[in-house]
């Protein structure tokens, strides 16, 4: 009878164990007072360290008078001498007895809710309140604890490129975004195609002002707030790539200027353009490397050219030797008829009829002339679609009466997009990717990278926002057009 009687205790113990968790009941904090402490009596706030933690306040427990209830407490912060008539109130519950706050949140406070101007000292108070879930139990508020903050001028959290020199030119509305550096406060950095000409930096897409231009020199940014300060920009030389990284902090910035190839546009022309000159499409991340995609139906010669004309100045970009068919990796090299006058070594390509991605790479003076069998299916990837990461349960796309065309209409989530071709779950098979990693859609038709062995480079879309949205893909010229409705 003993062992039945422990056993039915044990029971009533665990079962109140749980109830209490769920309900979260206080122990017995018998009468002591209620106190309050912060970390610091005076701070700084580091416009570098947004992200480190200005303060913390903590405070006892107080008081539940035996009642074994539970306590909600209430932290205030506020402006000295007001009374905590305009303060922030937080309520705590669960047995948290402490309140931190961030540098940039605390600096974002003072401004925009206090209105307190930057670089300037305020001093705060701050107080906590208990109230204890009995009705015979008054509620306990702490002494006041004093606290001295220097605010900050905050900088913007976004940055864009603008200019003649930029991938969208002058349109403030259509300004190239930069990404922004984890970690590293008031740093932005990009890197893709410049194009000769203006460069300089807005803040904010559809405004001109502020901007960050050309400062002392080339390594210095100038803080611009009005048009009664100069305007004086960057200057971009030469086409090419161009890595820039940007920190509106300390106003310093670099301009690298990468590889820079010797054509920005080629042409191919043949016997299946009528000796007509059609511009090939610039790789969406390497400026060395130029596609021409398309049914070539009757086949034929062809070479490319490096200007538009047949004048005998222009250089063509040609086979080794005459009447080159397909293959890949094969070698191109350089002839104008200036140089061989009568056309002599004016040698071309000659293929068969068929659908083909002719793939030409200056860098290396390579070309891949390769007959394109099309993929009967594509697949949306990524933490934005209904599959998520889960390649082999890709969401489908929907084919439409061309073999080349697809499209999609449904939600997407804010995350992280790309295409596969064939759901191969070793994650090594053929990808559509995106030409910059991180970029969100255009709304308007942007050229792909196709890789056809492994997502590399491993460039994704990020969807913004949730939303219905319309994709249209084009997977011969690898074309695709990703808009929210």
């Amino acid at each position: 009878m003993r062992k039945i009687h422990a056993f039915i205790g044990l029971l009533v113990l665990t079962f109140c164990g749980m109830s209490c968790k769920e309900n979260y009941i206080e122990t017995n904090l018998g009468d002591q007072p209620l106190s309050l402490t912060a970390s610091a009596g005076e701070v700084m706030l580091d416009i570098t360290a947004d992200q480190s933690n200005a303060v913390t306040f903590n405070w006892t427990p107080g008081s539940n008078h035996n009642t074994h209830s539970a306590i909600t407490y209430t932290f205030e912060l506020g402006v000295e001498g007001t009374g905590f008539a305009e303060a922030v109130k937080t309520t705590l519950t669960q047995g948290r007895n402490s309140m931190s706050y961030k540098t940039g949140d605390l600096n974002s406070l003072l401004l925009e809710k206090f209105k307190i101007s930057p670089n300037t000292a305020v001093n705060l108070e701050a107080r906590v309140l208990a109230d204890v879930h009995h009705d015979q139990v008054p509620q306990q508020v702490s002494e006041t604890v004093k606290l001295k903050v220097t605010t900050y001028k905050p900088v913007s959290s976004t940055l864009f490129l603008i200019g003649s020199a930029a991938p969208n030119g002058w349109s403030a509305d259509n300004a190239t975004p930069m990404n922004v550096v984890a970690g590293a406060a008031g740093s932005f950095t990009w890197q893709g195609k410049l194009s000769p000409g203006e460069l300089k930096f807005i803040t904010t897409k559809g405004a001109f002002l502020p901007s960050y231009n050309k400062g002392a020199d080339n390594t210095r940014l100038l803080f611009r707030e009005s048009d009664s300060q100069p305007d004086e920009k960057f200057i971009i030389p030469t086409a090419g790539i161009y890595k820039i990284v940007a920190n509106i902090i300390n106003l310093s910035v670099i301009i690298e200027a990468m590889d820079a190839p010797e054509y920005g546009n080629l042409w191919f022309v043949g016997h299946s353009t009528a000796w007509s000159f059609k511009p090939m499409t610039l790789n969406a991340a390497d400026p060395f490397v130029f596609h021409y995609n398309a049914e070539i139906t009757e086949g034929g010669e062809f070479k490319v050219a490096t200007s538009p004309s047949f004048d005998s100045n222009v250089v063509f970009l040609r086979p080794e030797t005459n009447n080159q068919g397909p293959g890949t990796s094969l070698k191109v090299v350089k002839w104008s008829e200036s140089e061989k006058p009568g056309g002599t070594n004016d040698y071309k390509w000659n293929i068969p009829g068929g659908v083909y991605k002719i793939k030409l790479d200056t860098r290396d003076m390579r070309i891949d002339i390769v007959k394109f069998t099309p993929f009967t299916m594509i697949y949306l990837v990524g933490d934005a679609s209904a599959k998520g990461w889960d390649v082999g349960n890709a969401t489908p796309m929907n084919a439409t009466a061309s073999p080349y065309k697809f499209t999609w209409t449904g939600t997407l989530k804010p995350g992280e997009l790309k295409f596969t071709c064939d759901k191969q779950t070793d994650w090594n098979g053929s990808w559509f990717l995106a030409g910059m990693n991180g970029a969100a859609p255009t709304g308007e038709v942007e050229q792909m990278i196709f890789s056809a062995k492994g997502s590399v480079p491993d460039n994704k879309w990020k969807i913004p926002e949730e939303g219905r949205y319309l994709v249209e893909l084009d997977q011969l010229n690898e074309t695709v057009k990703i808009v929210k409705q």
